[in-house]
C-alpha cells in the first residue's frame, strides 16, 4: 500500500482512470486506506488534497467525516470543494442499498417537481431507516417546496440531532425562517451553517441582507 512516499501515485492514479468511477473506486480501495487520504486531504500541496478530497467521495465512510468537515477550512478552494462534494455523498449512504436507491429516486422527484410525491417517498425512507439523517434533509426540502413550513423546519432539526455537522440542514432551516419572517432566527441558522461550512457565499450574503434589514426596521 503507498503510505507518504505515494503521494504523487495517487494523483496519477486519480488522473489515469478519471470517467471510469466503478474502476477508480476499485483502484483506490484496493491501493489506499482511509488513514492515508485523510492524511494526504491535509497535504500543503492543493493537487493531493483535491485529490484526496475525490477519492473520498467515491471511497470514504462516516469515519472520515470529521476530517472532511476540517477539510472545509483548507486554504485550497479545490480541496474545499471536493470535500463538500465527499461530505454530500457519503451523507447520502443509509448502508441499505434498497433505501439509497430510494432516496436517489426521492431527489429525482424534487428535480421534476412532484413534491408530495417525494415526501411520501422520503417518509417510507424515515420508516425504514429513522436513524438516517438525509431522509429527513430530503423530505425537509420537499416540505419547504410545498411551503410546510412547521413540517420543513421540523425535519431540518431531526437531520441535525442525527448529523450535527449537517450545514446544508442549518442553511435549510433558514430559509424556513426567512419565509415566516423570523429574521433573527434565520441568521442564528445561517451563522450555524457558515461555522461548519464557511464557503457558502450565498448563505453569507444572506446574513449580511438580513442585518441590514434589522437595522432598518
Amino acid at each position: 500500500m503507498y503510505r507518504r512516499n505515494g503521494s504523487s501515485e495517487l494523483a496519477k492514479l486519480m488522473f489515469k482512470n478519471s470517467g471510469d468511477d466503478e474502476k477508480l473506486r476499485q483502484l483506490l480501495t484496493d491501493t489506499y486506506s482511509e488513514a492515508d487520504l485523510t492524511t494526504y486531504l491535509h497535504s500543503d500541496d492543493p493537487l493531493l488534497g483535491r485529490a484526496a478530497g475525490f477519492a473520498l467521495r467515491l471511497i470514504g465512510t462516516s469515519e472520515v467525516i470529521p476530517a472532511l468537515v476540517d477539510a472545509l477550512k483548507n486554504d485550497d478552494r479545490g480541496t474545499r470543494y471536493n470535500a463538500e462534494y465527499a461530505l454530500w455523498e457519503i451523507w447520502s449512504h443509509s448502508g441499505d442499498a434498497a433505501v439509497d436507491a430510494m432516496l436517489a429516486n426521492g431527489k429525482d422527484l424534487l428535480k421534476n417537481e412532484a413534491y408530495q410525491q417525494a415526501v411520501e417517498l422520503f417518509t417510507t425512507i424515515i420508516e425504514t431507516a429513522p436513524s438516517f439523517a438525509e431522509g429527513y434533509n430530503q423530505r425537509a426540502i420537499a416540505y419547504f417546496m410545498l411551503e410546510e413550513w412547521s413540517q420543513a423546519i421540523r425535519d431540518c432539526k431531526q437531520t441535525i440531532t442525527l448529523n450535527p455537522h449537517h450545514f446544508g440542514a442549518f442553511a435549510g432551516m433558514g430559509h424556513v425562517y426567512v419565509r415566516l419572517g423570523k429574521i433573527e432566527e434565520a441568521i442564528e441558522a445561517y451563522k450555524q451553517a457558515l461555522i461548519i461550512n464557511p464557503n457558502l457565499i450565498s448563505i453569507a450574503e444572506a446574513v449580511l441582507r438580513l442585518h441590514r434589514q434589522l437595522e432598518n426596521r
